[in-house]
């Protein structure tokens, strides 16, 4: 082992060899669950800048998730001297910014999809955007998780890496940990697109690239952490469905073997929820499974976070306590530290990176933060991807899919049910990599956790009308329940209650409002909006209105609940959930005509859970103010 003099941190061979290339090395690494990547990268990006003379802004870092770019940042902050300048984003992130360098003024992204960004974006590559970009071509690229790029996004690494033949590259992933091959729907096209990007990298660039491995765990530090690790190589020679019937009942009966967690119904299993000092994920087969299970634990009250899909990018909230500080002109960073301290109590504060994060994206000569182009970075949604991270929790439900990248103290892997293991549809493949994912994300303890009922839960996207959310009926035509998502409340314009203003709504927000509350959607009138709409609904917390239902919410649950000529309405949306607070920007003025003064900046909820739909009360009170 050898140690790097940049740090106290201890790397093995071949991590060190990684971290060591020059900077024109076109890198393909190979790393297992656990092998201590994401340090590898922390250090390579460290001797970049250090030895090979590079500097930040010739360094491009793509990966996944927000959460994995916030991990990124906050390394790269304790041990990164050099390197914490280095930006990592999305490749959402990515490919919007690359769309603004060609023209900082197009209105046109609104409302078009990531998916068609990021295509776009490779278009834009071809036509030499990047190379005119202020940043200018990148000298190295370091792309994580790359057996999970398919279709537009491997399009995407693919032209870039392509038109910068010049350039270094140092690309890390898995092939047994290969999960989002579903993005494509044609199933012939899928199975191709498993290896292919490793496959092109090495027909591209022949003898030029250095192939590296990290196969040392150090995140499974028990035996039953490590249970399922001879498996990985396995699931990486993997070639046919006979083989993968093989492994995935091979980790089915691995899975057998460790603990039951018991169940929810148990007050100490509940408590064991409650009271662990360390983190626990609890990994689900499917959103139906999130659903259910994050019913039952708020029906318990047991605190926990859903994580949501890696495309949700809600701005933080101190993002408008920021701005009710100072909001206009050009600050410094003693003046942005100044506010900080004077930010309410109950706002949280910015990551101690926030500054330079900010200063990426608006920054101005002198060390300043320009407020005005800030203000229109938060507006067209591209605040830093390590900024919009939701924060940590000790207890996270997910899909496995979202859990990638991710690690926890303690997981309990969700076992699927009948109807999901006897799916003749099922891409049996994919499903023995995803079962591997979910049982290589544990530090100490692993437990198995019996599957929900879930038989009532339906995608709604079946339905003749398309809507892209889940529901509960407990028979055909029946909805009960309604998959809340994140852009259910109106943000056109900042809640308002009755008498109350804006302002005092904003107030009670801020000090009242916190993550996990239950809040509901409450009928006011029995008029439907337009003929695709029900009626507008407003949200309650505790009696006090802090919001209301956004059109596409109204539209959807008119989709779900049917009936063209329905004078019958749901009287409320029961068992909502809030998942945060966020900024949100409105037009100009917006702000000043409801009491926000010289603001156009407001909170509002975002939303999580499953609604439950009740039809009738016993006594309507669509009352509560702000004062009460």
């Amino acid at each position: 082992m050898t140690t790097t003099e940049k740090c106290d941190v201890v790397l093995t061979t071949a991590q060190q060899a990684v971290v060591e290339l020059p900077w024109d090395a076109k890198a393909l690494v190979a790393a297992g669950a656990g092998a201590g990547k994401t340090t590898t990268l922390i250090h390579r990006l460290e001797h970049l800048i250090q030895e090979e003379d590079l500097q930040a802004a010739d360094i491009l870092v793509l990966s996944f998730s927000r959460a994995a770019v916030r991990e990124v940042a906050e390394r790269l902050d304790r041990v990164g001297a050099a390197a914490r300048r280095v930006r990592a984003q999305t490749f959402d992130s990515w490919a919007t910014s690359v769309l603004y360098e060609e023209d900082p003024r197009r209105q046109d992204l609104t409302g078009i999809g990531y998916d068609r960004r990021i295509a776009m974006a490779t278009e834009a590559i071809d036509r030499g955007v990047v190379d005119e970009s202020e940043r200018g071509e990148p000298r190295h690229v370091v792309v994580d998780e790359v057996q999970d790029l398919v279709g537009v996004r491997r399009d995407l690494v693919e032209a870039l890496l392509d038109r910068f033949r010049d350039a270094g590259f140092t690309v890390v992933g898995d092939v047994a940990q290969s999960i989002y091959g579903f993005q494509v729907a044609d199933p012939v096209e899928r199975a191709g697109e498993t290896g292919r990007f490793f496959d092109w990298l090495r027909g591209t660039f022949l003898d030029d690239l250095v192939e590296c491995t990290l196969d040392e765990n150090f995140r499974a530090r028990t035996a039953e952490a490590r249970i399922a690790l001879p498996v990985g190589p396995r699931l990486q020679r993997m070639r046919t469905d006979d083989e993968a019937a093989e492994l995935l009942e091979d980790l089915f009966g691995l899975l057998a073997g460790v603990p039951s967690f018991g169940s929810l119904e148990d007050g100490f299993v509940r408590e064991s929820l409650r009271d662990f000092d360390g983190s626990t994920g609890v990994l689900c087969q499917n959103n139906a499974q999130v659903l259910a299970l994050s019913r039952q634990l708020d029906e318990y009250s047991v605190p926990h976070r859903v994580k949501r899909g890696v495309r949700e990018r809600a701005a933080p909230p101190w993002v408008a306590a920021l701005f009710e500080q100072v909001s206009t002109g050009k600050i410094s960073e003693s003046r942005f530290a100044a506010a900080v301290e004077n930010f309410h109590p109950s706002v949280p504060r910015p990551p101690i990176f926030a500054w330079r994060s900010l200063r990426r994206v608006a920054g101005a000569p002198s060390n300043r933060l320009d407020l005005s182009v800030l203000h229109g970075t938060v507006a067209e949604g591209r605040l830093p991807d390590d900024l919009t991270a939701a924060p940590k929790h000790r207890l996270t439900v997910s899909t496995v899919h979202r859990a990638k990248g991710t690690e926890f103290d303690r997981v309990l892997v969700v076992e699927a049910d009948n109807a999901t293991r006897k799916d003749p549809d099922e891409d049996i493949q994919a499903s023995a990599r995803l079962l591997y994912v979910a049982m290589t994300r544990p530090r100490f303890d692993l437990y198995r956790l019996g599957a929900p009922r879930t038989r009532m839960y339906r995608k709604a996207r079946s339905l003749p009308s398309r809507v892209e959310r889940w529901y509960l009926s407990y028979r055909v035509g029946q909805c009960t329940g309604v998959e809340i998502l994140d852009f259910d409340v109106a943000q056109v314009r900042p809640p308002a209650a009755g008498d109350a203003d804006s302002a005092v709504v904003q107030r009670y927000l801020r000090d009242h409002v916190c993550k996990g509350d239950s809040v509901e959607f409450r009928k006011l009138h029995d008029l439907a909006m337009a003929g695709d709409e029900t009626p507008e609904y407003g949200l309650f917390h505790d009696g006090v209105r802090v919001g209301d239902a956004s059109q596409e919410f109204r539209r959807d649950l008119r989709r779900l609940i049917g009936g063209k000529n329905r004078d019958v309405w749901p009287v409320s949306i029961e068992g909502v959930r809030v998942d945060a607070l966020e900024t949100v920007v409105g037009g100009t003025g917006v702000g000043a005509q409801v009491g926000l003064v010289d603001s156009d900046m407001w909170l509002v909820p975002r939303l999580g859970g499953l609604g439950r739909i009740r039809w009738r009360a016993e006594g309507e009170n669509l009352g509560g103010s702000v004062e009460s």
